[in-house]
């Protein structure tokens, strides 16, 4: 997508929302199909979020995810005011006007590339937030069951049975870039719906690798949902979800440590399981 084109169709949406631009305030998506800024409108900060795809090629759950995501109740999250959908020359657009969230993104990155200092209050607001989504009856699906058989054949070599046991409604893309601090609010719904259980943590887990305070904290306090055979099976299933992006040259640097944490699930040397994944099919 030219960016440039992405910037106008942003302009124009913050001034049919009834809003100004901000200056210097935005965050481009991931492979440039959103951008979002700060808007103001009657001296209130907002947030407008344009993502773009081709019209042919929407994917409909993610299309809709933030809007859907307003039945979530409890959940520190923005809340979505109003949207707009259209077509234009073979492109469809969405822009979701929002709330604005004063705290930053705890990370620029997904992974957590430096030490950070969270509150007690910051760990209780995220279970909160998390215990809020898995509470929540949906039919959006964020996980499917032949992605979780595919991924854990091809890193375990069929040793750890695929089946899935227990589904809860997750965030569905829980990373540091959506995680605020000090406040905990979770950004970013496209993607939320039914995953395995403890699918969020394992994901945040994986994400931490790099700070390895952080990452045992987190499997500190969630130990029950990343202990037994259902939390060693959705850790596998999120170290070979982050491997297959690896290979594909998103956060290279995770690979060593998820190697490792691999490892240590499987109870196998890292060098044998490198080999045997080699280089992954999607």
């Amino acid at each position: 997508m030219d960016l440039q084109r992405l910037r106008q169709a942003f302009a124009r949406s913050a001034e049919a929302f009834g809003c100004q631009v901000v200056d210097g305030v935005r965050a481009e998506g991931w492979r440039g199909r959103t951008l979002g800024g700060k808007v103001a409108a009657d001296g209130l900060a907002r947030w407008v979020r344009v993502v773009v795809a081709p019209a042919d090629k929407v994917s409909e759950k993610l299309w809709t995810g933030n809007e859907s995501a307003q039945v979530i109740a409890g959940a520190s999250r923005p809340e979505l005011v109003e949207f707009r959908d259209w077509v234009e020359e073979g492109l469809r657009f969405r822009a979701e006007l929002s709330t604005f969230v004063e705290d930053s993104p705890v990370s620029v990155t997904p992974e957590l590339r430096g030490p950070v200092r969270l509150a007690e209050s910051w760990w209780k607001g995220l279970e909160m937030s998390l215990d809020a989504v898995a509470m929540t009856a949906t039919d959006r699906v964020s996980v499917r069951q032949d992605l979780v058989n595919r991924r854990l054949e091809w890193l375990s070599g069929g040793r750890v049975a695929p089946e899935v046991t227990v589904w809860k409604a997750s965030h569905g893309d829980l990373h540091w870039a959506n995680l605020t601090a000090p406040a905990c609010v979770l950004l970013d719904w496209e993607g939320w719906g039914l995953a395995p259980a403890g699918w969020d943590v394992a994901v945040l887990r994986a994400y931490s690798l790099l700070q390895p305070v952080v990452a045992a904290e987190i499997a500190d306090r969630f130990s029950g949902l990343l202990t037994g055979s259902g939390g060693r099976q959705v850790q596998l299933f999120a170290v070979a979800e982050l491997l297959m992006a690896g290979s594909r040259g998103d956060h290279p640097e995770l690979t060593p440590p998820l190697l490792d944490l691999a490892s240590e699930l499987l109870d196998e040397p890292a060098e044998v399981i490198a080999r045997r994944v080699g280089p992954p099919a999607a």
